[in-house]
């Protein structure tokens, strides 16, 4: 494994050595922080809440005055859209509230505002946790990943069509937004889905249409679109982007069933996305994403901690912001040279 050491702490650290000889897991030494707690979830979805609901309402506001302002505060409710789309994805981990019950009720209504059915996003979410890495079962959560071989040995219209899939413009600024506006709208993506699955997607639809319908009713149809089109594109690309880059750098762990780890998985397939304080802020933690696979159970707001506290979790691939843009063109997996690998 490439190691890249930490560039950026964001507070002190507090090492606590880990033997070599002890038979403590590193997933064991998370289950201190996989501990929901009240008043951080409240503060959290609280001020989080806050500026969504500021922001979009002063964005209509704005919009007889300068459509300028509007698209600059987009930015703002984008944010706040991105904070709440973690915070419902801490929800389907059952990790964010202490009670299962009330991570299922405010993931319900969190992906009314996120155009998410909760139910649905988790169990293809769920699938992503189990077999990420593993060669043999793709395809579950995730943007499909061809080998090199499975690409020489395609048809030509194959090719093509997997070559439109993982081009960067076209996966962010096209498939993202249609994939949260129009592919979740329906659980397409699941064979066979069972009741619950279709009460979400069906239960968030309902949801979506008498939010949007009354805000239709008071501002207009022209004006909800003008105001929450430009959050919604916005938050999806990042989203995706989140989700994505973190398991897309050059020594990336893929391995066949039969040699697949789920712990090498997460700390060898998932990286460490090195973001400024504030960028950790704006992403609601989700750039400490080989703890969260390690251990989903541990609720966003105590990721760092849990990574400030123990060296161990410091070896992994660590990622730039800026240095993460040169991985979005890789595309295919080399069995070979056990690389991600771009198509030229």
């Amino acid at each position: 494994m490439l190691v890249a050491r930490v560039r950026h702490q964001t507070q002190p650290v507090v090492v606590e050595p880990l033997a070599l000889s002890s038979m403590i897991s590193l997933k064991d030494l998370t289950d201190s922080f996989a501990q929901a707690s009240y008043p951080r979830a409240l503060f959290q979805i609280g001020n989080t809440l806050a500026i969504y609901v500021g922001s979009i309402a002063l964005m209509f506001h704005l919009l007889p005055v300068s459509y300028g302002l509007v698209l600059g505060l987009s930015v703002v409710a984008a944010i706040a859209h991105i904070r709440l789309f973690m915070i419902g994805h801490d929800c389907a981990h059952r990790s964010y509230f202490p009670k299962s019950w009330q991570n299922i009720v405010s993931g319900n209504l969190i992906g009314v505002l996120t155009s998410t059915p909760i139910r649905y996003w988790s169990s293809q979410h769920s699938a992503h946790h189990r077999t990420v890495g593993n060669l043999d079962r793709r395809g579950a959560g995730d943007v499909l990943t061809w080998t090199t071989e499975e690409y020489d040995q395609a048809p030509s219209l194959a090719k093509l069509w997997y070559r439109i899939n993982r081009n960067p413009w076209i996966l962010f600024l096209v498939f993202a937004p249609v994939y949260f506006l129009l592919m979740l709208r329906l659980p397409l993506e699941q064979k066979n889905p069972s009741f619950k699955i279709w009460r979400s997607v069906i239960g968030t639809n309902l949801g979506m249409l008498v939010y949007y319908g009354v805000l239709i009713h008071f501002f207009g149809a022209e004006a909800v679109a003008l105001v929450y089109l430009p959050v919604i594109w916005l938050s999806s690309v990042a989203a995706v982007w989140l989700f994505y880059v973190q398991h897309q750098f050059d020594t990336a762990y893929w391995h066949r069933d039969d040699n697949w780890s789920y712990e090498d998985a997460t700390l060898k397939g998932s990286s460490f996305y090195n973001l400024s304080p504030w960028g950790h802020w704006m992403t609601a933690n989700i750039g400490y994403h080989h703890l969260h696979h390690l251990n989903p159970r541990i609720p966003n707001y105590r990721l760092q901690g849990c990574f400030n506290t123990h060296s161990e979790f410091h070896d992994v691939k660590t990622i730039g912001f800026f240095e993460s843009f040169k991985y979005a063109k890789l595309s295919l997996w080399d069995e070979d040279q056990g690389r991600l690998v771009a198509f030229r």
